[in-house]
């Protein structure tokens, strides 16, 4: 998982679990005998009951905890952690995500439970409604009135429920919202929980997907769709304390053994299209040069330097970028960008009184605002200097202020419309073909002076600061699909708002390209040493192979007052471990 969400939790020294247990690989055959099996059953199956841990996000640079490279793993050896790992907010989905999403689609799997907080599942496509994601997600916060899960583009700062600073968005509410992460004492939630267990005893299959299933009481859940007369394939490195009710085990990484799925099922895996939003606000207003505040733009100081014959007032054009998520959301995507306007449309008449007022002789009025000039056909152009280069000044900015912001002053009396360009770069995790992007939009000066004279007070959904401004039913995010476009709607008074949605990162999987990479560079085949046999007089029924500790006992009293994440300790999984070695 995340280098930045372990460390926002609290300290343990008793993680849970065996750290850095080793790992054992099938050959390709073995694995490829081991899918024909798997692809037999989902075929078979009506309803195909997904478990998944963080094996599978690996391939996405996301490391895990407990592996041989796992963070908590090299903590406990003192071995330094690699910085070239993929932070959670650039994070791609791998393509055992993206498997997954399509099995959704296609009916095979009603519900997925996920032990991971990365919301790759999310941004694959699978919907909120059929997802348990029992430890949180550290993109998304929830309302703590009226409980509705807003799923966002940037990483949360806190764990444990604490309050974000921003306000529920529903007609009514305006609740504070808070982070939806577990931390180690926080208990399991409960309606997802109970909602997982009744899947997995409903599936006729549960697939167990890169999870060593030590942790308690998560990983009883897939045991009972065995409990219930169903299968259990469980696709992991490592031994896990379930084995033995398996019915199939594939040593192998997540990602080849659901390439190869696919192509036995004969399912396409759907591309993974990211899009950004961003929100860009005009405010055309007057500046007056005596006793005006100096912003944080520079428009006044500029307004100031302008000669006396302008009366004293200018109009000054203020655009603001920000997240669509709110004022004072990161975005996280976005490296730097430059804003520039100019003259889209002009009235001759007043052109001509506002050229006369502004008195375009004068060398400050070209190097601080522009000035009109006239052209062959008569017509005016105002193009001032665009704005330096702004730059975000950290990737989760929540001090409340724009994120991006700039005013043009000296704006003409005849300029009717104002194009605004956007020249965007984003990170270094974007696709290289899609870090420089240029946004072109159009703004009619007169719907800005119309609605400040008038004092219109309409609203959008975010414009109030601290507020979210999402239309997502609870949780729910579609991350992957092309991009939707943009529209324009008014605010508040004298202000225009408009959106631009673009493309960030473009991935097209492929299941010949999977299999390939592994046949090129096989890792050596390694089995685990099989069970010792039992000590006589010992039940000729297998303890795991009956009944485990069912969560059905309605999960353990609710797991024990639903026990902590992670809170199992080490004696309780080598206790399984022991009756399997």
């Amino acid at each position: 998982m995340s280098l930045g969400y372990a460390d926002r939790l609290k300290n343990k020294r008793n993680l849970g679990g065996q750290l850095g247990a080793k790992e054992y690989h099938q050959s390709f055959d073995e694995i490829r005998e081991g899918v024909k099996s798997l692809t037999a059953w989902v075929a078979d199956s009506k309803r195909v009951f997904v478990f998944t841990g963080a094996g599978i996000s690996t391939a996405c640079g996301i490391p895990d905890f407990r592996g041989p490279k796992g963070i908590w793993t090299l903590r406990k050896k003192k071995i330094p952690i690699s910085s070239d790992l993929t932070p959670f907010e650039y994070a791609k989905p791998s393509f055992t995500h993206m498997a997954i999403a399509a099995l959704v689609a296609a009916g095979k799997v009603p519900y997925v439970c996920s032990q991971n907080v990365d919301s790759l599942h999310l941004w694959s496509g699978v919907p909120r409604r059929q997802l348990a994601e029992l430890h949180g997600n550290c993109f998304a916060e929830r309302c703590t009135k009226c409980r509705t899960e807003y799923a966002r583009d940037f990483q949360m700062e806190t764990v444990d429920f604490k309050p974000s600073g921003r306000l529920c968005s529903q007609p009514g509410c305006d609740g504070p919202l808070v982070d939806n992460i577990l931390d180690w004492d926080t208990p399991l939630p409960e309606d997802e929980l109970e909602e997982a267990v009744r899947q997995a005893e409903e599936a006729d299959l549960a697939l167990v997907l890169g999870t060593s299933l030590q942790i308690q009481p998560a990983n009883e859940i897939p045991t009972l769709t065995r409990d219930e007369g169903g299968k259990m394939v469980i696709v992991n490195l490592q031994k896990t304390p379930k084995d033995r009710k398996a019915n199939l085990i594939i040593r192998s990484r997540v990602d080849l053994v659901m390439a190869l799925l696919m192509q036995e099922l004969g399912l396409q895996v759907p591309p993974y299209v990211r899009t950004e939003g961003l929100v860009v606000e005009h405010h055309l207003s007057e500046l007056k040069t005596e006793g005006s505040d100096a912003d944080a733009t520079g428009a006044a100081a500029a307004a100031a330097a302008l000669p006396a014959s302008t009366g004293g007032i200018q109009r000054v054009l203020t655009i603001r970028v920000r997240s669509l998520h709110g004022s004072g959301c990161p975005l996280p995507m976005v490296e730097s960008l430059r804003i520039s306007v100019r003259a889209d449309g002009v009235d001759n008449h007043k052109a001509g009184a506002s050229k006369r007022k502004l008195g375009c002789d004068s060398s400050a009025i070209q190097e601080n605002g522009g000035c009109p000039e006239a052209t062959s056909a008569g017509a005016m152009v105002w193009a001032p200097p665009s704005s330096n280069l702004l730059t975000s000044p950290s990737p989760t900015n929540s001090s409340g202020a724009d994120y991006f912001s700039h005013g043009f002053v000296g704006v003409p009396l005849g300029i009717r419309r104002v194009r605004c360009t956007l020249q965007v770069r984003l990170v270094k995790w974007a696709d290289d073909e899609k870090r420089d992007v240029m946004l072109h939009h159009s703004i009619e000066l007169s719907e800005l002076t119309n609605k400040a004279q008038a004092g219109s007070a309409g609203t959008a959904n975010g414009s109030g600061d601290g507020k979210n401004i999402s239309e997502e039913s609870p949780g729910s995010v579609e991350r992957s699909g092309a991009a939707s476009g943009h529209h324009d709607y008014p605010t508040v008074s004298g202000t225009y708002v408009h959106n631009h949605t673009f493309v960030s990162q473009e991935v097209q999987y492929d299941p010949a390209m999977v299999i390939s990479s592994f046949l090129a560079d096989p890792p050596p085949v390694d089995h685990p040493k099989a069970p010792k046999k039992k000590r006589k007089g010992a039940s000729s029924v297998d303890a795991l192979a009956a009944a485990p500790t069912r969560v059905s006992l309605r999960l353990a009293n609710v797991s024990r007052q639903r026990q902590p994440v992670s809170e199992a300790t080490t004696s309780d999984v080598s206790e399984d471990s022991a009756n399997e070695s």
